[in-house]
């Protein structure tokens, strides 16, 4: 199945070759746009196939064929349905429950978010892979998004590196909250010895976490983070730093002790569409949850605007 996206050629641009407008215009690489040269309907200027030296003229219409080729190597077998936040021919994102794992992996081969995300497409006829872009640990719960061709998803990465693409997560944190809001500037390390567990290492990556206290109880609190880096277990190490461990953490806190499940949730995302470029914001509400209670979307929307200002060095990381 190709995917078409196209523009209109601007005055400014009359004369200039195809393939530099197809690189400024729709940021397609030169891999992309060899690989459209081959595709049926390939590239096209007012309905007629041209080849990329073609000099384009003011007025012209310019299309090309984004193919999917590759055909996805997840088994389509789940019997669970995926919670649909949002949905349009480029994109699916969805809402994780606690205890899914995002992706096919040891023990986890059938029950994956991925293998649900694989069948939903495949009794729609598609058998295209669908690429995450970014992953939640499996006892997070919240929004997650996948790009069905590998041109989205390559521009939906690049946006979570210039952090166009962001979520905010809703973690409930034990105790009680000397400061409404900071920063925590820890660098992180795998802890030896210990599989799947980090640390605060001086030898450590770069890890920023910000983070705003939106409801403050007894014993434990409501907060809100936004990560300017995306380190595994971040906003749990983070935290636990600050002597406020997750609830139902058992890696870094009192586990089962302090809640039935882990109290983390990405709870709001704001991204562009690959390709038309609207912004996207979505919420991923919960009902009744043993740990969260209630919590709204229309509150997690407004909790978006949580933005703090980013002067930090982008660094790289998918998982949390």
């Amino acid at each position: 199945m190709n995917r078409i996206i196209g523009f209109t050629v601007e005055p400014d641009d009359a004369g200039r070759k195809l393939e530099v407008l197809l690189r400024e215009r729709l940021g397609l690489t030169r891999a992309q746009i060899s690989r459209a040269k081959f595709t049926e309907g390939g590239i096209t200027v007012n309905g007629t196939r041209r080849r990329v030296t073609y000099p384009a003229a003011a007025g012209d219409r310019v299309e090309v064929a984004v193919s999917e080729t590759a055909v996805s190597k997840t088994v389509a077998a789940s019997g669970d349905r995926l919670q649909i936040l949002y949905e349009d021919e480029d994109v699916l994102a969805v809402c994780k429950p606690p205890g899914t794992a995002c992706h096919p992996a040891h023990g986890h081969y059938l029950d994956t978010l991925a293998n649900q995300a694989a069948a939903y497409l495949a009794e729609k006829g598609s058998t295209a892979p669908i690429r995450e872009v970014g992953r939640l640990d499996r006892d997070t719960s919240g929004i997650v998004v996948f790009a069905k061709n590998h041109v989205a998803a390559a521009r939906l990465s690049a946006q979570r590196e210039e952090r166009a693409f962001c979520k905010l997560y809703l973690a409930a944190a034990e105790g009680v909250f000397e400061e409404p809001r900071g920063c925590v500037r820890l660098p992180l390390a795998p802890a030896q010895g210990e599989l799947n567990r980090m640390k605060v290492s001086s030898d450590g990556k770069t890890a920023v976490t910000y983070y705003r206290v939106i409801s403050q109880r007894k014993d434990h609190a409501l907060v809100c983070c936004r990560l300017m880096t995306g380190r595994t277990h971040q906003i749990r190490v983070h935290l636990a730093a600050l002597g406020h461990p997750l609830l139902g953490d058992v890696l870094y806190g009192r586990g089962a002790d302090t809640g039935s499940r882990l109290g983390l949730h990405a709870a709001a995302a704001r991204f562009f569409q690959p390709f038309a470029g609207k912004e996207i914001c979505l919420a991923a509400e919960l009902e009744n949850d043993p740990v969260f209670g209630t919590i709204d979307s229309e509150m997690m929307r407004r909790e978006l605007k949580f933005m703090p200002e980013d002067k930090e060095k982008k660094a790289g990381g998918t998982k949390r």
